[in-house]
């Protein structure tokens, strides 16, 4: 179904008026605000929503390491740099 103000820049056109772009014009802002509006208040709900609880993943792999932990590496204790 076409919006309100579609409808009256047809009728406007269609009852004489031949200089529409300003009509035209100020039409198309009013309905991009309300659309952006509309946008504003959908992100507003979705940035606010309280999260579904759901199960949490608390479990380490086997193989992670500890972030206090950390690997270093062996030392040869048998190179002298002699040969």
């Amino acid at each position: 179904m076409p919006s309100q103000p579609s409808l009256d820049i047809v009728n406007a056109l269609f009852a004489g008026q031949k200089d529409l772009s300003d009509y035209v014009d100020n039409q198309m802002k009013a309905l991009a605000l309300d659309k952006i509006g509309d946008i504003k208040k959908e992100v507003g709900k979705a940035m606010f929503a309280v999260p579904e609880e759901g199960p949490e993943n608390t479990e380490q792999p086997e193989d992670a390491v500890p972030p206090d932990q950390t690997e270093e590496e062996p030392t040869d204790e048998t190179d002298n740099g002699e040969n």
